[in-house]
C-alpha cells in the first residue's frame, strides 16, 4: 500500500492567500536616475521660451556690434543647435513616460548637449577674440555667460549631461582661440575652465537635494503603491475565506443581495467524511482538499453558468453556492458537475485511500425569500442527501417540481 509521506506533492501547494506584503525595498539607482531624467526634462521643457529670448536678445545685441559679421555662424550654430537639444529632450521624455529603456536616448541627448555647448562657446568665442569698447559687447558676453550658468545648474543632477555639455563648450572656445590667434589665449582658456568650474561647483551643491528629492519620490511612490496593494489585499481578506479565495459568510450574505435574478438556486455542499481525510492524513491534506474543492466550484460554476454566481466558504467544509435558477435539466447538469469534479480531486493527489465525494442540498429561492430561509431548507435536503447515503443532491421539499437527483 502506498503510504502517504510529508513530501507529497498535494503539501507542496502554497497558501499564498495568507502571504504579506514585503517591505519595500530601497531604491534602485535606475530608479533614482530616471526620476532625476524626468525632472530635469521637465524642467528643459519649461526653460524653451527662456532660452529662446536669450538668443534673441543676444542677436540683437550682435546687430550693434562693429564685429557683428563674426556672430552670423556662432547665433545660426546656436540655433540648430537648440533644434537639436529640444528634439532629443522630447525624445528622452517620451522614454520616460512610456516607462522605455532609455539609454539610446540618452546617449543622443549626451551627443545634442556637446554640439550645444560648442554653440554656446562659439557664442561668446568673438566678444574675446575680436574685442571692442561698445556697450552691446557687454550684453552679449553677460547674457552668454548668465545662460551657460543656467545651463549648467539645470543639468548639474545628471553630472555626465553637465560632462557632455562642458566638454563641447571648452572644445569649440579652445579651437576658436587657437584658430583665431587670439592673444593671451592659453589665458583665456585657462580662465573660462576655471570659470565653468565654479559654474559646476555651483550647481553642484543644488546636486545632492535635487536625488534626495529624487529618490523622496521614488520611495514614496512605491509606498504608495505597497500601501495601495495592502488595501486592496485587506479588502479582499475581509470578504474571501483565506484558503479557498471564496467568499466569506458574511461577504455572501451581503453580495447576493445584489442579484437581480426573480429565481435563484441555493446549493448547500459538505465535503463527504472531511473529519475522516483530517484525522488520517493530517489538517495539511485537508487544507489542500479545501483549496482544490474551492477551485473545482470556481471552475465549474464559470463553465457552467458563467460570470452571474456566487459562491462562499461558510465554515469548515461547508460551502454555498447561488446561480440563476435555470430549467431542470441546467441544474442537474450543475450539481452532477460539482459531484464528478469533486470526486476527481482524489485521483489528482494520488494519495492510496483518499476518497473526496460531497453531498448536496439544492433550494429554489424566490423574491419572496430570505437568504436565511433559503439556506434553511438547502441544509435541510443536504441532511436528507446524507442520510440516504452521502454523495448525492437532494433539493428542498418546498420546491414541488424539483425531483430527487442521483449523482452518478
Amino acid at each position: 500500500m502506498k503510504r502517504f509521506r510529508k513530501d507529497d506533492r498535494a503539501l507542496v501547494e502554497m497558501r499564498t492567500d495568507q502571504e504579506l506584503p514585503e517591505a519595500a525595498p530601497v531604491p534602485g539607482r535606475d530608479e533614482v536616475q530616471r526620476a532625476v531624467l524626468k525632472a530635469l526634462v521637465d524642467t528643459e521643457q519649461r526653460s524653451v521660451l527662456a532660452n529662446m529670448s536669450c538668443w534673441i536678445v543676444t542677436a540683437v545685441a550682435a546687430i550693434f556690434l562693429p564685429t557683428a559679421i563674426y556672430f552670423v555662424f556662432p547665433l545660426i550654430f546656436r540655433l540648430v543647435a537648440m533644434v537639436g537639444t529640444r528634439t532629443t529632450f522630447a525624445r528622452l521624455r517620451a522614454a520616460l513616460e512610456e516607462d522605455r529603456p532609455i539609454a539610446r536616448e540618452y546617449l543622443l541627448l549626451a551627443a545634442a548637449l556637446v554640439v550645444g555647448g560648442a554653440a554656446w562657446g562659439a557664442t561668446l568665442l568673438p566678444i574675446l577674440a575680436y574685442p571692442t569698447l561698445h556697450p552691446a559687447r557687454l550684453l552679449v558676453g553677460g547674457g552668454t555667460l548668465v545662460g551657460m550658468s543656467i545651463i549648467a545648474t539645470m543639468l548639474s543632477p545628471a553630472p555626465r549631461l553637465a560632462f557632455s555639455f562642458a566638454i563641447g563648450f571648452l572644445g569649440a572656445f579652445g579651437a576658436g582661440l587657437v584658430i583665431t590667434g587670439t592673444p593671451g589665449g592659453l589665458t583665456l582658456m585657462l580662465g573660462m575652465a576655471i570659470l565653468f568650474l565654479i559654474f559646476i561647483a555651483y550647481s553642484h551643491a543644488s546636486t545632492f537635494s535635487h536625488r534626495r528629492a529624487a529618490q523622496l519620490l521614488v520611495e514614496n511612490r512605491r509606498l504608495s503603491d505597497d500601501l495601495r496593494t495592502s488595501l486592496e489585499r485587506a479588502l479582499h481578506m475581509a470578504d474571501h475565506d483565506s484558503l479557498t479565495g471564496l467568499f466569506n459568510r458574511r461577504a455572501f450574505f451581503a453580495h447576493t443581495k445584489q442579484a437581480s435574478w426573480p429565481k435563484r438556486l441555493v446549493i448547500m455542499i459538505d465535503i463527504d467524511h472531511f473529519k475522516t481525510i483530517n484525522d488520517r492524513y493530517g489538517h495539511a491534506v485537508g487544507d489542500v482538499v479545501l483549496k482544490r474543492i474551492g477551485r473545482v466550484i470556481r471552475t465549474v460554476l464559470q463553465e457552467e453558468v458563467g460570470a452571474d454566481h456566487f459562491a462562499a466558504r461558510l465554515g469548515g467544509e461547508e460551502f454555498a453556492v447561488m446561480v440563476p435558477c435555470g430549467p431542470t435539466f441546467e441544474n442537474r447538469a450543475l450539481t452532477d458537475m460539482l459531484h464528478r469534479r469533486i470526486a476527481g480531486i482524489a485521483e489528482q493527489m494520488e494519495i492510496e485511500g483518499l476518497v473526496t465525494t460531497a453531498s448536496l442540498g439544492v433550494s429554489v429561492m424566490d423574491r419572496q425569500q430570505t437568504l436565511d430561509e433559503a439556506l434553511h431548507n438547502a441544509d435541510t435536503a443536504l441532511y436528507r442527501a446524507k442520510a440516504q447515503g452521502r454523495n448525492r443532491t437532494e433539493y428542498a421539499l418546498m420546491s414541488a417540481r424539483m425531483t430527487t437527483i442521483q449523482s452518478a
